[in-house]
Parts: C-alpha cells; structure tokens; sequence
C-alpha cells in the first residue's frame, strides 16, 4: 500500500475517469457492464489508496458480476432489461461511492459518511434512467401476452422524441367579425 501512496493523485483521477465513463447514455445491457468495470476499477484504486474494505471483495464481485451477467442473458427478452438496469444501478452506485471514499481517504477522511448518500444517489440516477427502456419491455410483455403470440417483435425506438410546435390557432369566424359590403 505504501508502494502506491506517492501516486494517490494519478489513481485516484483514473476512479473517478472510471466512474464518470460509466454515466454516459447507453442501454441497460451497457450500462450494467460499464458498471461492473467502473466498480472493478474503483474498488482497486480504493484498496490501493486506503479505503477500509476488504482486499477480497473486488474479487468476489467479480464473479459475482459475471454470474449476474451471463444469468441475465438468459432470461426471457422482456425481462432482460429489468435485470440489467438493476445491476447497473447497483454497480454505478458503488463505483461512485467507492470513488467518493477514495477522495475522502486523500483529503483526511471528513466526508467519508457522505459517500454512501453519494453511492446511493448514483445508483438511483441510474435506475431512473432506465425507466423507459423497462417499461417498453413491459408493455412488450404484454402485447405479446394479449395477441398470443410469444415471438412477435416489438418495436423498440432508440432515439429521443421531439415535440413540435403546435399548429397555429384557427380563429373563428363571428357574426360581431362580419362587415357588411
């Protein structure tokens, strides 16, 4: 541990680089691997600058992860993105409260306890952002269950939804309008 002390700065920017890629816009499936790596790095740079946590947990979580991964893949279509937004937000949250720890180790320690509201607010950012793609696969599930079709596709629309401008106001025509010839 001693070995890392004179980088402190260098690892401790790599974390939060780690933990800032992972908050970019992407599906659940990429946000949840984004996660698992975000979470894998940052654990390792907190170990290595001093956070207490047990030197064996990252290496847990990594099977871990990589158990809830591959079981993701292999539920049902609609119900993937349930799972994977779930692990997503639990991986993200970690990683940022880890990467807050990290910074709080290096300045002293005093806003350690606040890590965990940020680890916490993280993780719920990124399990709302999930909101629309879980609920597509529900109503998937359920068109699917009305029509009695278990295959058939449905529509998933990537991009963002713009709103128009609404038409003009057709003005009505009144008797009091009316000028006589």
């Amino acid at each position: 541990m001693a070995i890392f002390w004179p980088y402190r700065r260098v690892v401790l920017v790599a974390a939060l680089s780690a933990a800032a890629w992972a908050a970019q816009a992407q599906d659940a499936r990429a946000q949840a691997r984004t996660g698992a790596v975000a979470d894998g790095v940052s654990a390792a740079v907190g170990i290595a600058v001093g956070v207490p946590i047990n030197p064996l947990l990252p290496l847990l979580g990594l099977g871990f992860k990589a158990v809830t991964l591959q079981h993701a893949e292999s539920l049902p279509e609609t119900e993937r993105p349930l799972a994977y937004a779930m692990a997503a937000a639990g991986w993200q949250g970690s990683a940022a409260g880890t990467s807050c720890a990290a910074a709080s180790v290096l300045s002293g320690g005093s806003f350690l306890p606040a890590c965990l509201v940020v680890g916490a607010a993280w993780g719920w950012k990124t399990w709302d952002e999930s909101e629309r793609e879980r609920l597509d696969a529900d109503r998937c599930a359920v068109l699917r269950e009305f029509t009695g079709k278990p295959k058939l596709p449905c529509a998933r629309f990537k991009g963002r939804i713009e709103r128009t401008a609404a038409p003009p106001a057709r003005s009505m025509i009144t008797a009091q309008g009316l000028v006589a010839p």
